[in-house]
């Protein structure tokens, strides 16, 4: 029976830490499914979907992880997946799923104002990205936020345009939202 795993990786950004993450896990004949990495400032973050068909490929993955922290700047931690979860997830992908983006100054608030909407509609974050825009040619930083969403059936699409319609007016920004066509 197979495992499956969330492994969170972060450490300073070098050339090779990809690859040195990535050796770790297929020295152990371990297998990626989905992976996302970014850089933080001067850090990077790595997070990975690994399949190991039995207990001896995680033990290697383990091992060979262990020796990566030991020699580098680097910190992981292994998560694993529960079956239910992974089933759930698989439930979960008949929900329809949107895009909210969010641009404008960068102020304090935005992302928990955004998130705590949705929260109270029971709306899921799927995937959340924020970035700030601080080229010379702007007045002042400019702030874009994407955000993945699964919405449940029981929630009117009207109702909630009109609570982000609300939250982008109060703000003072520009919020949209697209459904996804799959």
């Amino acid at each position: 029976m197979q495992h499956q795993y969330i492994l969170a990786a972060m450490g300073s950004n070098r050339p090779g830490v990809v690859a040195e993450v990535t050796e770790a896990i297929y020295t152990a004949d371990c297998n990626i499914e989905n992976s996302y990495m970014t850089l933080m400032g001067i850090h990077f973050t790595l997070m990975i979907h690994v399949v190991a068909k039995d207990h001896e490929q995680y033990r290697r993955l383990e091992d060979n992880l262990q020796l990566l922290e030991h020699k580098d700047d680097l910190q992981v931690h292994v998560f694993p997946m529960e079956h239910d979860e992974i089933e759930l997830s698989r439930a979960r992908e008949s929900e329809p799923h949107y895009e909210i983006k969010v641009r404008g100054t960068n102020k304090a608030g935005l992302v928990y104002r955004t998130s705590k909407l949705l929260a109270s509609r029971g709306i899921n974050i799927i995937k959340l990205s924020t970035k700030v825009d601080r080229s010379r040619h702007l007045q002042q930083p400019f702030f874009t936020m994407r955000i993945a969403i699964e919405v449940p059936q029981k929630v009117n699409g009207k109702s909630l345009r009109r609570d982000l319609e609300d939250l982008a007016e109060d703000l003072q920004e520009t919020i949209t939202l697209t459904r996804k066509r799959d």
